[in-house]
């Protein structure tokens, strides 16, 4: 007769238990799977490479085509050129040169000469007018002519002009002025004037005219 206790120990034939699994180690098909995996991505297979380490960038500035023509030696253009001080009435000479006739058209150089001992400039229309032998002035002021010039640098000794411009007499109905006994001209920037002969120079047909300072004693 077969009892309780019995039968919970006989177990049927031809089963055995499982061993019981330990904790902690992975399965088999999981390691392979990820060595498999892993051999993927090596080779290329659908991954993506990782992207490159940035390249640090320079602070040095590679210097402006303006600043290496500035700093070239024996480029004399790229040295910006600086004027001497303007020439004042103390430094200069104020003489006219020869009246020359031309198409109806009369013109005087009034000259001007540095005589200090140093460099300085001119630049722009001087202010002329003609004044009898009283020290009177004779018409009006002579008009600008024509464009500005450079400026003028004059060395100790050098001359520069400014073209006096009238017409010759009866070219229009207007009368000439009467005759000057001199010229005063103030030089371009000064509030001094300066005085020479007006020797033949006189102004007929209402023009009187001055043109910019420029290089030399004639035009």
């Amino acid at each position: 007769m077969t009892t309780d206790a019995d039968r919970r120990t006989v177990r049927p034939a031809g089963r055995r238990s499982a061993p019981p699994r330990r904790a902690g180690l992975p399965r088999t098909g999981a390691v392979l799977g990820a060595v498999v995996l892993g051999a993927a991505t090596a080779c290329g297979g659908g991954g993506s490479e990782p992207p490159p380490p940035s390249t640090p960038v320079s602070s040095t500035v590679e210097p402006t085509s303006a600043t290496t023509a500035a700093t070239t030696p024996g480029d004399g253009s790229a040295s910006p050129s600086v004027s001497p001080a303007r020439c004042t009435r103390d430094r200069l000479d104020l003489s006219l040169g020869r009246v020359s006739p031309g198409a109806g058209s009369r013109y005087a150089p009034l000259v001007f000469t540095n005589t200090g001992t140093r460099p300085c400039s001119l630049h722009g229309y001087p202010g002329v007018t003609l004044l009898d032998s009283a020290g009177d002035r004779i018409g009006q002021p002579a008009e600008r002519q024509g464009p500005a010039a450079p400026p003028v640098i004059l060395h100790p000794g050098d001359s520069a002009h400014a073209a006096l411009h009238t017409v010759a007499p009866g070219l229009t109905d207007k009368p000439c002025w009467r005759p000057a006994a001199r010229i005063q001209a103030y030089p371009p920037g000064s509030t001094w004037a300066l005085r020479t002969s007006a020797d033949s120079f006189r102004v007929c047909g209402g023009v009187f005219e001055v043109r910019a300072v420029e290089p030399g004693t004639h035009p």
